[in-house]
Formats: structure tokens, sequence, C-alpha cells
């Protein structure tokens, strides 16, 4: 009997060591500031929240071009392109009043420089989801961004975690 329990248990830690990815972690959700991604072509995914606080980043890109109506009709209550001065800062980098802003956040969720399209911020650290004037007074981000780029067709999805 105790041989037996002994057996199952080495099985069951067994299963759960090589079940859980070591690490790794699996986005199960599918619809991103309105966008299902079943509706549209997926380009590239990749999520690296994980580990002891879920700090991470996840991106999204998404080929619209096949069903641009449905995904026009989604942003048009969004902001128009250019991105506000802090979004612009925190996503490519820059200068401002002296001081520079390395972030870069574009290179790692693969964005381009998208110049005509609609965008859309969700602050999940503020009062006000979508004011962005208090992005660098604290010292954790917690945000969603996504542009939608109307010369390609294409949607691109950020969620920055630290």
């Amino acid at each position: 009997m105790r041989n037996k329990s002994m057996r199952l248990l080495i099985l069951l830690l067994t299963l759960c060591f090589t079940l859980s990815g070591c690490g790794v972690t699996v986005n199960i959700h599918k619809v991103y500031m309105g966008f299902n991604k079943d509706d549209y072509t997926i380009v590239a995914e990749e999520d690296t929240h994980g580990g002891f606080l879920g700090d991470g980043s996840y991106y999204l890109i998404l080929d619209c071009s096949a069903n641009a109506e449905k995904a026009l009709d989604i942003v048009k209550e969004w902001n128009p392109m250019p991105l506000s001065e802090n979004l612009d800062l925190i996503m490519y980098g820059g200068e401002r009043d002296n001081v520079i802003y390395g972030y870069e956040l574009a290179e790692e969720a693969h964005w381009p420089k998208i110049e005509h399209g609609y965008y859309k911020f969700k602050d999940e650290q503020s009062d006000d989801p979508a004011d962005d004037s208090g992005l660098f007074d604290r010292y954790s981000y917690n945000f969603e961004i996504a542009v939608y780029d109307t010369d390609t067709d294409f949607f691109y999805f950020f969620k920055f975690d630290t």
C-alpha cells in the first residue's frame, strides 16, 4: 500500500513539473481592445509574463486586411495618430526637457514607426485609464496600448507589466 502511494506521488509530481512548462506562460485571451484574434490573421505573438510577480510583456500583431471594414469600425472611437508625447517616448524613446527616455518598447513589441491610424491606451494604475499624463510619475508600469495602422491594416497590441 505504501509503495503504491509513493509511486502515485512520484507520478503526480512528475506530471506537475512536466506540464508546468518551465515557466512558459500561455495567453488564453482572444479579444484585445475589441479585436478578436479569430477574426484576423496572427502575424506575431509572444508572452513573457511569468515568475513570482507575473511581470513581463505581451505583444500581438494581426493582419486585418481581409476584414478591414470590421477593424475600422472598432477603431472609430479611438484617438487618431500620432501618439501622445508620453506614449511616443515610452514606445520609441527620445528626449524631453534634457531627459533621455530609452525605453524603446516598440522594438520589443516589433512595431514599426506608425504614422497613420488610431491608438488606444489603458493605464491599469490610473483612476482614468485613458490618461497617460502620469505615466512617468511612478516606479512601475502596468499598461496596454494598441495601434491600428491604416496604411497596412495591421493591428499592434502591447501589454507591459513591471
